[in-house]
């Protein structure tokens, strides 16, 4: 979430009203959505470290013009702004926790009377995958019943992140007969006809809005290979995803989780892929497609899940059952991924390493050769011997 600048000036007029101080409230992308005309520090605010934003604690950071206490404004626990108050830092101390709890009030308070009236699918969704309890899923089980869903097929989950959709086309109020309602069915029977266009043999799907910038796509498989789905999802992001973009959208992420049957498993996919769109668009970037199953280890760090690391290390490993590939494979391990080494290790030529070592490439459908990839095998391989 992003706050808006008629909000972030309702705030800085709250603070100056009740402190006589000015305020510079600065946004989650580091951007100054609102601040007085004479602010000497616009600069230095841009490259506020990442650190600053984690933190839920008021700080004192110093800047040029002397010191500034930054008061975390959170919404959801998830820090939306911060507030940046200098000069007299005891004084500003005293007030900060009274400042924090009005102005994240006026947060609540405006985004209660902004949020759309969501469809009894959106509701239904959102719901369901903000679930923790499985006493609660039978009751899932009915409500989808009567709402005409089959989910005993497998379906996978794509979320699709809109940048600054909330920000743009739901938190505008120029237009007084503005309709954010008629605004999510739209996006949402763009997102199904953009889908069912290009995927003409299985086109059950449903579409949700869950909120802020994303929408979430449960595709039936209707009895095609999953492999099918997510290769042709990989290879035409621009061709399905990239139409959606208008003045008002113009970055995009996707994440794509495995395909799963059963209510559990919409929430599993979904766990998936939205794991994929998060670790994929802070590490390489928007405008793309992430798979959860293209993420290695990464998927694993994300979740820290025993079960999940042995299936991981089971998914990648079971098909390498050669004593020979496998006593190979770790010695080129040990000898620091090293050819001659490994062969000088093994007493054999170093033709016939490269040799085992495309055979376990074939095999893997992963190159043990290739730094990223040797250590998603590194990894599989001590799960494997820590877990079986």
């Amino acid at each position: 979430m992003q706050l808006s600048q008629s909000l972030a000036q309702e705030i800085r007029s709250y603070i100056k009203n009740l402190l006589s101080k000015e305020v510079i409230i600065v946004g989650r992308d580091g951007s100054c959505i609102s601040m007085p005309d004479d602010a000497k520090v616009a600069d230095e605010v841009a490259t506020l470290p990442e650190a600053v934003f984690r933190q839920s604690d008021m700080q004192v950071l110093e800047l040029s013009d002397g010191p500034h206490v930054i008061i975390p404004l959170q919404y959801e626990s998830e820090t939306v702004a911060l507030l940046m108050l200098p000069d007299k830092v005891q004084e500003i101390q005293t007030y900060a926790p009274l400042i924090k709890s009005f102005a994240e009030l006026l947060v609540q308070q405006y985004q209660a009377n902004h949020q759309p009236i969501l469809d009894s699918t959106d509701q239904f969704i959102t719901k369901l995958l903000h679930n923790t309890s499985p006493a609660d899923l039978p009751g899932y089980e009915s409500d989808a019943q009567v709402l005409g869903y089959n989910f005993d097929e497998k379906r996978i989950a794509i979320v699709i992140e809109l940048k600054d959709f909330w920000q743009k086309c739901l938190a505008s109020f120029d237009q007084p007969s503005f309709d954010r309602e008629e605004i999510i069915k739209v996006w949402k029977r763009s997102i199904e006809n953009k889908l069912t266009s290009f995927f003409t043999r299985s086109t059950d799907n449903i579409v949700a809005y869950i909120g802020n910038d994303k929408f979430i796509v449960f595709k039936g498989t209707n009895g095609e290979p999953e492999d099918n789905i997510i290769k042709l999802l990989k290879t035409s992001h621009s061709a399905i995803f990239e139409p959606l973009k208008n003045f008002n959208v113009s970055d995009l992420v996707v994440g794509v989780g495995n395909a799963y049957s059963g209510i559990q498993g919409l929430i599993t996919s979904y766990r998936e892929a939205n794991l994929a769109l998060d670790f994929g668009s802070r590490l390489w970037g928007t405008n793309k497609s992430y798979f959860f199953g293209d993420l290695g280890i990464l998927s694993i760090l994300g979740e820290g899940n025993r079960e999940k690391e042995i299936q991981f290390a089971n998914q990648l490993l079971h098909k390498l059952t050669n004593e020979e590939l496998i006593k190979t494979l770790e010695c080129f391990f040990e000898e620091n991924l090293n050819l001659t080494e490994t062969a000088q290790r093994m007493k054999i030529h170093r033709n016939t390493v490269i040799y085992r070592l495309n055979q376990i490439a074939t095999i893997l459908e992963v190159d043990p050769r290739i730094f990223e990839q040797a250590m998603t095998i590194k990894i599989a391989l001590l799960i494997k011997r820590l877990f079986g």
